[in-house]
């Protein structure tokens, strides 16, 4: 019969025999083994594991700076020094198996160890390398340890592992193991002891770093709004805070609005950024964002927020938003959200004023398709000329060519890419414009000049700041309600009016998307669609494998290709990873790591 799953195991005869049964597929209740391992032999099965050899991946890219290794460093060094006549190594690792951090003094151990690849940077999961203390632990979610020949690879028999979870102080997820091993047929119950303790320490830690990050948080949180008077709201990984100015003047749209802004300015590892974003109201707000260190690291971002106009420009942008969402249709576009129609909007005066532009956004979101239509809504029959930056071996013949578009009257010249010129051609071109443009030709006759650029932030270009308007066009995540109009609108294009429509099952997983190539992936995506069904409704299982991950970048050709081969073998192979990894010829590590790289998680969407 199964044994409890406790620390008590069988004798090392017994284990063995048992082992060699189950690798025959001789399994029935004789099977002299606790139930932990006998749960985790059949994981590894599952995961076609070899029993011979141990094959688990290297990440390159494993995090050092984590909370967990800050709080863990000084509690292993303390434990290294009192077990260092002992052999025994002391393991931690994050939350999906990966080594952070090893300690081993004996010679002996540490190659053995380095053998079977259990040292920093490898993941110990179990579905790399079968039954051991590290993976068990985080399958399980409980202490285990392993000893000898419970480990599922042969490998690994010369070893016992003793691992126990790490949880998280306030939102009690596992963050890490605490692993200790030794020889195989060491004192198990000790080994366990230990680990246990070591792991409650390093909790103990973790809550008095978090409370050091979150207080400092809190300090400057208080001291900003002592200082500012107006909104002021920070964040991190666990917290939100904002005070009553936030409440009072933005409603509960725009203050998701706001905190998936903040988001978006802390992703970018800065230490001081200003945005200005539009709202789902309409309204405009600057941002100025402040990162936050502690003694404890990282401690989580401030930001203050401050309303462009006043409530009487408020009360009457709202009332003009309100006209635009009804009255203005600019050719070639759609769109009705508050963010995306109040940046119409913006758009149009400045054309309507000749004011020169500069239009900000990550790619794909639509900037020269907004200058476009506006240009074709206001004068449909005057050139429309997008230039390239000049390469530097070629200025006097762009300036040219910029001289002739700009010449002709009511024009409108696009200046692609202007943050991508070198700093002598941005003064070159900056001269140049503020020359041609000069002259006393009639305000309403010369030409309209823009810019489109990636970032809103870059302000040293001396093009850029020729341009004294800046506006950011939204990437497609700040407006996804806008999928209702675009989805129809792009497959109206694609395949012909009313051909062909989509589910409400595969319109929400659209909107699940974070969508890195913005509209244009959205427009690429759909093309894929349209090749493989012509009419009717688009159903989840039309939709191409890019749209059963989450990925926050877009990809390279190759690394599109390789992702959706990975995610239809998935889907072939009834979401198994092990016969999706067989069936394109690559290891199970390998297809794991894919998982990570392009944001692939299961169960996939049907």
């Amino acid at each position: 019969m199964h044994q409890a799953s406790s620390i008590a195991v069988a004798s090392a005869e017994d284990v063995a025999r048992a082992r060699e049964r189950f690798l025959s597929r001789e399994e029935d209740e004789s099977l002299n083994v606790r139930r932990l391992i006998l749960a985790s032999w059949q994981r590894s099965q599952e995961n076609d594991i070899d029993v011979d050899r141990i094959n688990v991946p290297y990440l390159h890219d494993r995090d050092t700076t984590t909370p967990l290794l800050r709080s863990a460093t000084p509690i292993l060094d303390t434990l290294h020094q009192q077990l260092q006549d002992e052999p025994v190594s002391i393991i931690l690792t994050d939350n999906t198996g990966i080594v952070l951090d090893r300690r081993t003094t004996s010679r002996d151990l540490t190659r053995r160890l380095d053998a079977v690849s259990l040292s920093p940077g490898y993941s110990y999961a179990e579905e790399f390398a079968g039954t051991n203390g590290i993976g068990t632990a985080i399958s399980s979610g409980q202490a285990a340890l392993v000893d000898g020949r419970e480990h599922y690879s042969g490998q690994l028999g010369q070893f016992a592992c003793a691992g126990a979870p790490i949880h998280h102080p306030t939102r009690r997820t596992v963050v890490g193991i605490l692993d200790l091993t030794s020889w195989a047929h060491a004192p198990g119950a000790m080994l366990m002891a230990l680990a246990s303790a070591t792991a409650r320490q390093i909790e103990e830690e973790l809550l008095a770093q978090t409370d050091l990050r979150e207080f400092a948080l809190f300090q400057e949180y208080l001291k900003a709004c002592q200082q500012s008077g107006g909104a002021v709201l920070a964040i991190n990984h666990d917290v939100v805070m904002m005070n009553e100015q936030v409440r009072t003047h933005f409603d509960a749209d725009e203050q998701q609005a706001l905190l998936s802004y903040a988001a978006d300015m802390v992703r970018a590892d800065e230490r001081t950024l200003t945005r200005t974003v539009e709202l789902p109201s309409g309204r405009t707000a600057h941002m100025k964002c402040v990162s936050v260190r502690s003694e404890a690291g990282q401690a989580g971002t401030v930001v203050r927020v401050r309303l462009v106009q006043n409530a009487a420009r408020t009360t009457a942008g709202s009332a003009l938003i309100r006209g635009v969402r009804s009255s203005l249709t600019l050719p070639g576009l759609v769109g009705s959200s508050a963010v995306w129609v109040r940046c119409v909007q913006q758009v149009s005066s400045c054309y309507e004023t000749g004011e020169w532009l500069a239009l900000a956004g990550e790619s794909g979101t639509g900037k020269l398709a907004l200058l476009r239509a506006v240009h074709q809504l206001h004068n449909p029959t005057r050139s429309f000329r997008v230039l390239d930056p000049p390469k530097p071996d070629g200025i006097e013949t762009w300036s040219a060519v910029l001289a002739d578009a700009i010449s002709a009257p009511e024009a409108m010249v696009v200046l692609e890419h202007a943050d991508q010129m070198d700093d002598l051609t941005a003064e070159l071109v900056a001269d140049q414009l503020l020359e041609i443009t000069s002259d006393d030709e009639a305000p309403a006759h010369r030409a309209r000049i823009a810019i489109t650029m990636t970032s809103a932030e870059l302000t040293t270009n001396a093009i850029v700041t020729a341009f004294a308007r800046t506006i950011e066009v939204p990437p497609l995540r700040h407006h996804v309600d806008d999928l209702v109009d675009l989805v129809p609108y792009l497959l109206g294009q694609l395949a012909g009016d009313d051909r062909l429509t989509v589910s409400s099952q595969a319109m929400a997983q659209l909107r699940r998307l974070n969508w890195p190539g913005n509209v244009t992936q959205l427009r690429r995506l759909l093309g894929e669609v349209v090749k493989r069904r012509h009419s009717g409704v688009i159903e989840v299982g039309d939709l191409p494998p890019e749209a059963r991950t989450s990925g926050h970048r877009v990809l390279t050709p190759i690394e599109a290709l390789e992702r959706d081969a990975i995610v239809q073998a998935l889907l072939d192979n009834d979401q198994r990873p092990a016969d999706a990894a067989s069936a394109l010829g690559m290891s199970r590590a390998t297809i794991y790591r894919k998982f990570r790289q392009y944001g692939i998680s299961l169960p996939l969407a049907r």
